[in-house]
């Protein structure tokens, strides 16, 4: 029986804990089944606490925890935990410190780390990923990379591995975590019945299409968010610079300044964001045919639009449309 531990504290996310464990019980609900119920369990998941006492969970829930000695788990999770701002994720280790020590001796012996979402500030705090691979939610990116600039970070990835690490992109790329764990300990043929199973794509293998291009970095600079408003109402015009600049009594190097410190983008760049962003949201809520769109979002070659959305979501926008869009009914979740 694999051993598998979750490294939580009381400002763990609780669905994110609830969600593994039950995952892992699924697993063996399955594997019991196939062996007409005569087999031990195939995996044990057991919460931990840096102190060995329970759990309080910020709604009010306490959990029991188990005195197992995780380090000698075969694979350890470092499950998200609350962190909303800048500062919040500058501190989201400090709970976890009592675990890093632990931590390198596991990494030093081979055995999986895992860790999604904000539960891989964690493990970059812990210094295991200096220069390795690996990815977070694509929400924190920017403060992820400001406070470990020398991880490699892959957000075009959903799961990462490096070497022994194991870290996946937002929220409920967990269920993909925990499949990725489920194939290595158990092996594929396991890891895709329990897909079936649980109807969950084990080839999602991106997090570019879910991203929204107009959600930047927050800033305090009014000037520039005055411009980034007058952009998103401008999406159809033809872009200058030079007019831009003096619009807001700037010299054209003092904007490319301005913008660069507080969006780490250019004015073109963030536009052809904005402008892909409005393009996937008439793709999936018109169906209007993509000419139209393209006009509408300031081109007039389809195809080097084409080109442009295919570099920012990894589809055509005919692809983007058939897999973000109902047929007939552009709802956001539609129920038959």
């Amino acid at each position: 029986m694999k051993q598998i531990a979750v490294l939580a504290t009381n400002n763990s996310i609780s669905s994110d804990l609830f969600g593994v464990l039950d995952f892992f019980e699924y697993c063996n609900v399955l594997w019991q089944y196939q062996q007409q119920h005569q087999a031990t369990p195939l995996l044990h998941c057991y919460l931990v606490s840096p102190d060995g006492t329970p759990l309080q969970l910020k709604q009010g829930v306490s959990l029991p925890v188990q005195p197992h000695r995780w380090q000698e788990a075969d694979a350890i999770i470092l499950p998200p935990a609350y962190a909303y701002n800048r500062a919040q994720l500058t501190a989201i280790a400090e709970p976890s410190r009592p675990y890093l020590a632990g931590l390198l001796d596991v990494a030093q012996s081979g055995k999986l780390i895992a860790a999604n979402c904000t539960g891989t500030f964690i493990l970059a705090a812990s210094g295991l990923l200096a220069h390795k691979r690996a990815t977070t939610s694509w929400f924190f990116k920017d403060a992820f990379q400001s406070l470990y600039p020398d991880v490699h970070l892959q957000l075009n990835k959903l799961l990462v591995q490096d070497d022994n690490l194991l870290t996946a992109g937002a929220t409920t790329s967990n269920i993909n975590l925990c499949l990725a764990i489920t194939e290595r300990l158990v092996g594929e043929h396991f890891a895709r019945q329990i897909a079936k199973v649980m109807l969950t794509d084990p080839n999602r293998n991106s997090q570019i299409p879910y991203m929204d291009l107009s959600i930047g970095q927050p800033h305090n600079d009014q000037v520039v968010k005055q411009i980034q408003a007058q952009l998103s109402k401008q999406l159809a015009e033809p872009f200058s610079l030079d007019l831009l600049a003096q619009q807001f009594y700037l010299t054209k190097r003092t904007l490319l300044r301005r913008f660069k410190l507080a969006l780490n983008d250019t004015p073109l760049n963030y536009l052809q964001r904005l402008r892909v962003e409005h393009a996937k949201r008439l793709l999936e809520t018109t169906d209007q045919a993509i000419e139209q769109i393209v006009a509408q979002v300031g081109y007039e070659d389809v195809s080097s639009f084409r080109k442009l959305f295919v570099s920012y979501t990894e589809f055509t926008p005919g692809q983007y449309r058939q897999k973000f869009s109902q047929e007939g009914h552009f709802n956001c979740c539609p129920v038959s």
